[in-house]
């Protein structure tokens, strides 16, 4: 989970595409064009302190300050930096740094629109990073006709980051064609369209390339990583991590086959970190935390394996494990290893004309204090137009007591609640439907119905939290923050 911004040290946002058209190749999903708004939240937990005075410095590919925007945030209050109030130009590309004199936790969210999904419009979010690491690991990307990946690199050191990336397919195979060079100046990004590169063919899939990337600086200097997935009818983006650990834990994971017509399923990616094979096992698990079906397998070296809700993938016996989960489930997977790992999961809504998809990161242990930077509950007239659904995950054996405090923009709570999530359990808190909230109709009527805001939730042991913002037609996830 990513780790609160320590005092006067930035947080840096990668900004992927602001207000620019995507320009993937023909053969790739085309999303149309990209605009970025980032969310700020001010994690000082001692509301009498002084508000943050956070600065957002935006840097074209130059490396050069094209803008800086300054706002003063609350303590657990929030604050939207937006692409249509940045002053940034028509075509701009680059990546942002955010710095303040207290703690931050940050979300980017990217739309699309004018692309060709069925109504034009697509969206994604991703985490803002604390720091920068000088190895980024990411664990699903594609090039297909019907899928694709961008991979957005951002110096976050001073002076100059040499880069390279390698590609390593789901047998561990180096593409014999990389790594790619990028030179990257002081706060910049730069993008590699896995669309223009001409990768192999692998199987699977079959119809183009599958497989990880590892992103190494080769001069010292610190670096972030975000991945962009483009597929004809949705987007996601999810954050590349700088390290793995030995058990992977994915909240929230779908396989919906309802009527004979598939709603949701999902992706759950691992990519081992080592050089040596790591041996895993997989346990899926109902939301009480009831094991429904388990498995081993081995990642060779340097590879990921995908293990899917809906098709065969890399899972050893995907008929057994579709059957042990059934055609309605919502649930949970570990994964244990002798190697580190790290891991997406892919979440695909297909059903009907909201078709949708979001990306998030597997965790480990948790946190026992989680940060949401953006909450919403909206709607115009009696209809929603953007709604949250928190999820807070318990990986541990014993139950752990959380409290959830609602914070608007201004830092004023507006509500709270606490809930007991039993070990190996995930409760939902939803502010269109209620789910696991004590007392829903309390929570819509302290909220009301124009609220933008954030959570911060206290737990008794430790937890991991996820976000899925909810728009008419659209879906972004991110994960919490967690200290």
């Amino acid at each position: 989970m990513k780790k609160r911004v320590s005092l006067l040290t930035v947080l840096s946002v990668l900004v992927i595409i602001s207000m620019m058209t995507v320009g993937l190749v023909a053969a790739a999903p085309n999303p149309g064009n990209g605009s970025t708004d980032i969310r700020v939240m001010n994690t000082n937990t001692n509301l009498s302190a002084s508000a943050a005075q956070v600065i957002v410095d935006y840097y074209n590919t130059s490396g050069t300050v094209e803008r800086s925007v300054h706002y003063n945030v609350p303590s657990l209050g929030s604050h939207d930096f937006l692409a249509s109030a940045s002053g940034l130009g028509d075509g701009f590309n680059g990546a942002a740094v955010i710095s303040s004199d207290q703690q931050l936790a940050s979300v980017a969210y990217i739309h699309w629109t004018g692309g060709q999904s069925h109504d034009g419009t697509t969206a994604a979010a991703y985490n803002g990073f604390s720091t920068g690491a000088t190895t980024m690991y990411c664990a699903s990307l594609a090039a297909r006709p019907a899928q694709s990946s961008k991979i957005a690199i951002q110096n976050a050191d001073t002076g100059s980051a040499s880069v390279k990336v390698h590609f390593y397919d789901r047998s561990g195979n180096e593409w014999t064609g990389g790594p790619i060079n990028k030179t990257i100046p002081q706060g910049a990004s730069k993008v590699v369209d896995l669309s223009t590169l001409n990768l192999p063919t692998t199987t699977p899939p079959g119809d183009g390339w599958l497989g990880s990337v590892k992103v190494e600086s080769t001069n010292s200097k610190k670096i972030a990583a975000v991945v962009t997935l483009f597929w004809n009818d949705f987007s996601s983006a999810y954050n590349c991590v700088p390290s793995g650990t030995t058990t992977l834990n994915f909240p929230d994971v779908k396989r919906r086959y309802i009527h004979n017509t598939w709603a949701q399923y999902g992706g759950n990616i691992v990519q081992n970190l080592s050089t040596s094979p790591a041996h895993i096992h997989a346990h899926w698990v109902n939301r009480s935390g009831t094991e429904l079906y388990s498995f081993d397998d081995t990642i060779p070296a340097m590879s990921s394996h995908g293990y899917n809700t809906r098709w065969d993938a890399n899972t050893p016996n995907p008929s057994a494990l579709f059957t042990a989960l059934g055609d309605d489930a919502q649930i949970g997977l570990k994964i244990t290893s002798d190697q580190p790992l790290a891991g997406v999961y892919n979440s695909l809504t297909v059903s009907g004309s909201n078709k949708r998809a979001s990306s998030y990161i597997a965790e480990g242990a948790g946190s026992t204090h989680l940060f949401f930077p953006a909450a919403y509950r909206l709607k115009a007239g009696s209809a929603f137009t953007k709604f949250s659904a928190l999820l807070v995950y318990n990986p541990g054996t014993t139950a752990a007591t959380v409290t959830l405090h609602w914070y608007d923009q201004s830092g004023t709570e507006k509500y709270s609640f606490s809930d007991t999530i039993p070990g190996g359990s995930s409760h939902g808190y939803n502010t269109r439907y209620g789910a696991n909230v004590p007392n829903p109709t309390a929570l819509y009527n302290a909220l009301g119905d124009n609220f933008k805001g954030a959570v911060y939730v206290s737990s008794t042991a430790l937890v991991v939290g996820l976000s899925n913002t909810n728009y008419a037609d659209q879906q972004a996830t991110y994960n919490a923050f967690g200290q």
